[in-house]
């Protein structure tokens, strides 16, 4: 039990609890006065007294409880003694409330796990069946030799513990299973929303970038003109950075297009077969050439090709690759395997590392642990998102001072059958 839940499972029984206070005084009194039972009320009284102290302790315990399990269990455990207390002195196993045994097996089966559920279960039958043994004397005549009825009702109630324990523990396992299967499911929903959100953006942003890049372009083209006129070694390097922005350009150039031929589609259509060596290749030709001597490639032989949603995968890669790039000043690893499960690739950079805070937040879109103006916060997301869509799943590992290795696995599509 998670300790929100258990909380809450605490104040529930507290509330309970004082019912039963409630229920137990009126039951003596009722019995006594209308029925002349005739009942040791001072002994009756001694365990209502002794239910009531202890939930005002749990009352004010509930809050501070730092297992609220065991507070919850400790507290039925008392409550099956206190009733086969006032069972044994109101008639032992011939009074019918015997059944409110069920009521705290029930209970635990809904508020604790599978393992308190059965103890009490096996309290509950052992105090049962101590009844028959120790009965008040008026019935010591008709329990000295437990007739065949008497057996009868104990094995029958032994039945009933045990079959309400399993079905009640079995149907909140299912329960909780289904709630966290929704859970995960509305993530995923969630996730893909913002993914198309983002997607959105990236069209719009490819289109109003157009101009100031086209501008940016003719600029360039005037500056290297005017170079070409200056004298050397002046001309030689100012032609250098020309170069360099105008090489910038066409990767800001390449990216719009890409976004803008891949906004609104969806993701991993068109698996095709490759192998590990063009698989790198596509990736390592998507990093930037500033980059490019910080990255080690290893890839293992593989015996056969494995199709993939290319695309996809490498846009995954780069956004994994330019974090990795981004943390630390050291060499970044991509390691690509595969068999017939599917693709495994890993990226794993020598940077400061994450905490476990920031790793448990990694993934969020627009979370971004850069400095202002470096980053949106949206490479994990979109990397998660996508491997997700491609029927994968991206993991990530850090700590500080260690780096950070980043795991995604996509399973290898069918290949298409041949044609005959």
């Amino acid at each position: 039990m998670n300790d929100h839940k258990g909380r809450i499972s605490l104040e529930g029984l507290v509330r309970l609890r004082w019912g039963a206070v409630a229920g137990q005084t009126a039951t003596i009194l009722v019995a006594q006065l209308l029925l002349s039972a005739g009942l040791p009320l001072l002994r009756l009284f001694v365990f209502v007294a002794v239910l009531a102290a202890s939930n005002l302790a749990l009352a004010a315990a509930r809050r501070r409880a730092a297992d609220p399990s065991l507070w919850c269990g400790a507290a039925l455990t008392l409550d099956t003694l206190l009733l086969s207390g006032l069972l044994q002195a109101s008639g032992g196993a011939y009074n019918p409330f015997s059944v409110f045994y069920l009521v705290h097996i029930t209970l635990a089966a809904v508020v604790l796990g599978a393992r308190w559920t059965w103890f009490l279960a096996a309290l509950s039958v052992g105090c049962y069946g101590l009844l028959f043994a120790i009965q008040p004397a008026a019935h010591a005549g008709h329990a000295a030799g437990l007739d065949q009825h008497l057996r009868g009702m104990w094995v029958a109630f032994c039945l009933a513990a045990a079959l309400t324990a399993y079905f009640v523990v079995k149907l909140r396992a299912e329960i909780e299973a289904r709630d966290a299967a929704m859970g995960a499911m509305r993530e995923l929903t969630l996730r893909h929303e913002r993914l198309a959100s983002v997607t959105t953006l990236a069209a719009g942003a490819a289109h109003e970038l157009g101009t100031p890049l086209a501008t940016i372009a003719v600029a360039v083209t005037e500056l290297q003109r005017s170079i070409d006129g200056l004298p050397e070694p002046h001309a030689a390097t100012l032609a250098g950075d020309a170069a360099l922005i105008r090489a910038e350009l066409e990767r800001c150039r390449a990216i719009l297009d890409r976004l803008s031929a891949n906004a609104g589609q969806t993701t991993g259509e068109a698996p095709v077969e490759a192998d590990l060596e063009a698989i790198a290749a596509e990736i390592a030709a998507t990093v930037p050439a500033v980059h490019r001597r910080r990255l080690e490639i290893a890839s293992p032989p593989a015996p056969a090709g494995v199709r993939v949603p290319l695309g996809p995968l490498v846009q995954v890669a780069q956004s994994l690759l330019q974090n990795a790039f981004e943390a630390g000043d050291g060499l970044v690893t991509l390691t690509l395997a595969s068999d017939v499960a599917g693709l495994r690739v890993m990226v794993r950079d020598a940077g400061h590392g994450m905490t476990p805070e920031v790793l448990s937040r990694v993934g969020e879109p627009f979370f971004s642990t850069k400095a202002p103006g470096r980053g949106l916060g949206l490479g994990v997301f979109i990397a998660r998102s996508l491997s997700e869509q491609m029927g994968g799943r991206l993991s990530l590992e850090s700590s500080p001072g260690r780096g950070t290795t980043a795991r995604v696995e996509i399973p290898a599509s069918p290949r298409a059958p041949h044609a005959a």
